[in-house]
């Protein structure tokens, strides 16, 4: 049925198996999983099935990675043509968050040492702005109420 296939549409990761992505200099010499697609040392995957920041994270931790943390330019880049191939300029779950003392965090626990923030954020507004999403405005961050459904990358170490 028409359901039925646009069910299998959504909850299908739409990404390429094989491709090898890499920065200046890096190679690819292991593979990612099936479904997943490299980028240096790094495999990501996006999933359009919307869902809350924490249940992105939950899902992401159940398939061997976290919410995806980008920690470069090329990165940021990759992420969101990534994004942008699959599913258009959709606003899209990465793994940051402050909820914590009001200090950015990548959910995988990794340095928070690259951003890419839209003009003005992060700005908490409204007061309850904990988390982080990709292609606000191209391919800017922007934090977002954590209770927003939204598609979402998650990332892995090969």
């Amino acid at each position: 049925t028409a359901s039925a296939l646009l069910y299998q549409l959504i909850s299908t990761p739409l990404t390429s198996s094989s491709v090898c992505h890499h920065s200046v200099a890096a190679d690819c010499p292991a593979r990612c999983p099936s479904g997943w697609t490299q980028f240096g040392s790094r495999c990501f995957i996006f999933y359009y099935q919307s869902r809350k920041w924490s249940d992105a994270e939950k899902f992401c931790i159940s398939i061997g990675g976290n919410l995806a943390s980008i920690h470069s330019s090329d990165e940021n880049t990759f992420v969101s043509d990534m994004i942008n191939r699959a599913s258009g300029s959709r606003n899209t779950w990465i793994g940051g968050h402050d909820a914590v003392d009001r200090r950015w965090l990548w959910s995988d626990g990794s340095s928070f040492e690259y951003a890419h923030w839209y003009s003005n954020q992060p700005d908490n507004s409204g007061g309850n702005q904990h988390c982080l999403e990709i292609n606000y405005g191209g391919d800017y961050w922007n934090d977002m109420p954590c209770t927003y459904s939204r598609p979402f990358v998650c990332s892995r170490d090969l």
